[in-house]
């Protein structure tokens, strides 16, 4: 026999995202192989499902026991179980002057800058390394997503409905919610989904006193809430739990992470440019967005930092490739092998240790915008043909 419910534990918060986030619709668009799902009104949007099934993941990840986790988001097993006491709401993007947007909004409402760019988001085009350091043109090596630009905020609210002696785990709860760890949506070893609470309210409401206070609260995301009091969360930071490596570059000649365009009238038309993305800067309440931003891609320094502890380990190991052929070869390298797949994960189907059907990375590495553009050069090239010397035809490009 179930207890009756004498509390409600609330919290609305209000998140930006410090990095790119993709919280997939589960198909392909017209320009891209995966895009993000989005409201009635074409803006991105975070489902309630989305964030109670990260939170459920981080709650396990924690530590927590079984029973503390199937209490508040429910099980299944066999003919028993018990649906969640935890209610999650979608997450509703904000405009520039910070306000939630919620229903469906009037057309002009959505030439409001900061959705117009949320809008329309910056294709990622991304590349599989092969064990030969260039791209695996086979088994779809190459695709690109629509992800949504960093600096975008969100706001959304959860309540637990439960008892007095739930406030050990709505702590517990907050305490995942303000973990430095967490991080929401997919591809979040690629350094995507990375956040930062900007406010938070929370509040436990004893239905038998306060529930003058709970009739009070809003269910308006965009409208404020008078009874909830402010809550001091740390999501943003980094762990404590983790290791944390920073490093100091500075190149030594030319670099580029390709996959952007030219900017017309800067360098002429080149044929290979820096990616480049925008995204949104808050002042005082107030979102600008920052186009044209020269991106370091997390995607990018993970591929190469892969490929290469692939290398320095076979040698620490003594493997080499002579006399492996090209199943061998295939073996020691990506995923198979054994550093690449402790440090950067393996997806289903990769030979994994103990026939593991998959398992998510341990590093994680963020995108860097560069707050200006460094200098840049327009570089040509030509192929030249081996057996004359001369160039090739229709081989001349730039960079």
């Amino acid at each position: 026999m179930s207890v009756p419910s004498t509390h409600r534990y609330v919290l609305r918060a209000v998140i930006e995202f410090t990095t790119p986030f993709l919280v997939g619709a589960g198909r392909g668009g017209d320009v891209a192989d995966a895009v993000f799902v989005a409201d009635a009104n074409g803006l991105p949007a975070l489902p309630g499902s989305s964030l109670a099934g990260a939170l459920r993941a981080a709650f396990h990840g924690a530590g927590h026991s079984p029973e503390d986790e199937n209490r508040l988001f429910g099980y299944q097993d066999g003919d028993t179980g018990a649906g969640s006491r935890l209610s999650v709401s979608w997450a509703c993007i904000h405009d520039q002057h910070d306000r939630p947007v919620e229903g469906i909004v009037e057309p002009r409402r959505l030439d409001d800058p900061v959705l117009a760019m949320a809008r329309v988001p910056t294709s990622r085009d991304h590349v599989r390394i092969s064990h030969r350091g260039a791209a695996d043109s086979s088994g779809h090596g190459k695709f690109d997503e629509q992800a949504v630009g960093a600096g975008q905020r969100f706001t959304f609210e959860m309540e637990l409905d439960g008892v007095a002696a739930d406030e050990r785990l709505w702590d517990a709860l907050l305490g995942v919610v303000g973990d430095p760890a967490l991080r929401l949506g997919g591809r979040t070893r690629r350094g995507f989904g990375g956040f930062r609470i900007v406010s938070a309210g929370a509040r436990v409401f004893d239905l038998a006193k306060d529930f003058g206070d709970y009739s009070r609260h809003p269910v308006s995301l965009a409208s404020p809430s008078p009874v909830l009091s402010p809550l001091k969360t740390t999501a943003g930071g980094v762990p404590s739990s983790w290791a944390t490596i920073r490093v100091d570059l500075r190149p030594q000649g030319y670099w580029m992470f390709g996959g952007g365009q030219d900017l017309a009238g800067v360098l002429g038309d080149a044929d290979m440019a820096p990616v480049r993305d925008c995204r949104v800067v808050w002042n005082k309440g107030h979102g600008r967005v920052v186009e044209d931003l020269v991106v370091l891609p997390g995607t990018g320094i993970k591929g190469a930092l892969a490929h290469r502890v692939a290398f320095h380990y076979n040698a620490l190991s003594g493997t080499f490739a002579d006399g492996l052929g090209a199943d061998g070869v295939e073996a020691v390298t990506g995923p198979r092998n054994g550093a690449v797949g402790a440090l950067f994960g393996f997806c289903k189907g990769d030979a994994g240790e103990d026939g593991e059907d998959g398992r998510r990375g341990r590093v994680v590495i963020d995108d860097l915008f560069l707050e200006a553009s460094p200098p840049s050069q327009l570089v040509h090239h030509v192929g030249i043909d081996r057996f004359t010397g001369g160039a090739r035809d229709q081989v001349l490009f730039c960079e």
